[in-house]
């Protein structure tokens, strides 16, 4: 089944080989199949564009949640490619191909790492990590929108707060100085020359030795700024502050 789709312009981006135990990763989002509870599901996101095939006959998302990784033998997860003038529309874009056995499979190392890559992406949207960037500006229109990826809230005296969701699982840092989350408070909206954030790929974060923090913060304030006539600095319409 495999073999047909790539020729008909679809391609492999995940897959567990077990004649190729060695093979890395294939380093492709989104993930569309997760493991929750130690078992199979699809990601919320991708349940209405996803075929399922279990040895291969198409199956429900009640059946892929009744496997559970130990007796999972292969996996394949296929997308349509969405480019060229040929390309036809295709409402479920992705196929998610389960090969079971019969008997339960020990983990090696490549097997781990591949359903560990699977509970994180049950987390996580981007587990191999992404970062974001945003000018003053860019940040007004994050805060007012609600947007997550920059971490952090504008408070209602214009100041900035790291958001309650991210706050024991983000390092902070001011200027290139590390600080505790509450730090981020002192900081006013219009001083943000640039707010950098990052999510950290799973190997980082989603360990039971030494896990890293998920997210990383980092804020370049510009002091000054704050304190001179903020309709000069400030184009956004995103802003509610005192002019």
């Amino acid at each position: 089944m495999v073999l047909e789709l790539e020729e008909k312009d679809w391609y492999c981006h995940l897959s567990l080989q077990n004649n190729r135990p060695d093979n890395p990763l294939w380093k492709s989002e989104p993930i569309v199949v997760v493991v929750q509870n130690n078992q199979l599901a699809l990601a919320d996101d991708y349940k209405a564009e996803t075929l399922i095939y279990i040895n291969g006959k198409a199956a429900s998302e009640a059946a892929l949640q009744k496997i559970s990784p130990e007796f999972v033998d292969e996996v394949f997860v296929l997308r349509k490619l969405e480019y060229g003038s040929d390309a036809a529309y295709e409402p479920k874009p992705y196929r998610v191909l389960i090969q079971t056995s019969p008997n339960l499979l020990p983990f090696t190392k490549s097997r781990s790492r591949f359903f560990t890559l699977l509970q994180a992406a049950a987390v996580s949207k981007h587990p191999f990590g992404e970062t974001y960037s945003f000018n003053m500006n860019q940040l007004l229109e994050a805060t007012f929108f609600h947007n997550k990826n920059a971490l952090v809230e504008r408070t209602k005296n214009q100041h900035l707060k790291l958001s309650d969701e991210f706050s024991d699982k983000t390092d902070v840092y001011i200027n290139g100085i590390p600080v505790k989350p509450e730090e981020v408070t002192s900081v006013h909206v219009r001083e943000v020359a640039r707010l950098y954030t990052r999510e950290r790929p799973f190997t980082d974060w989603f360990r039971a030795d030494q896990p890293s923090s998920r997210f990383e913060l980092n804020i370049q304030t510009a002091p000054k700024r704050a304190k001179r006539d903020s309709s000069y600095y400030v184009f956004s319409p995103f802003y509610s502050g005192d002019f």
